[in-house]
């Protein structure tokens, strides 16, 4: 029971960071593109989050470096 609090405990707010992720620049876009929603506001927001993902994960490994040389 122990193993399924921790995990769930981990998952779900990555799950929620990953909808907001989504869910962010799809909005974003439906709002500027404009018209009723459809699957091109939807990959417009997925290939938002993925650069918005592929942006946070670069910085994240320039401050692990910048940290791991100072020590």
């Amino acid at each position: 029971m122990k193993r399924v609090v921790l995990f769930l405990r981990g998952a779900i707010p990555l799950l929620f960071v990953a909808a907001l992720l989504i869910a962010g620049p799809t909005l974003l876009a439906w709002w500027l593109i404009g018209g009723t929603f459809g699957w091109h506001h939807l990959a417009v927001g997925l290939g938002g989050a993925v650069l918005l993902f592929a942006i946070g994960g670069a910085w994240l490994g320039w401050a692990m470096g910048r940290f791991k040389q100072k020590m």
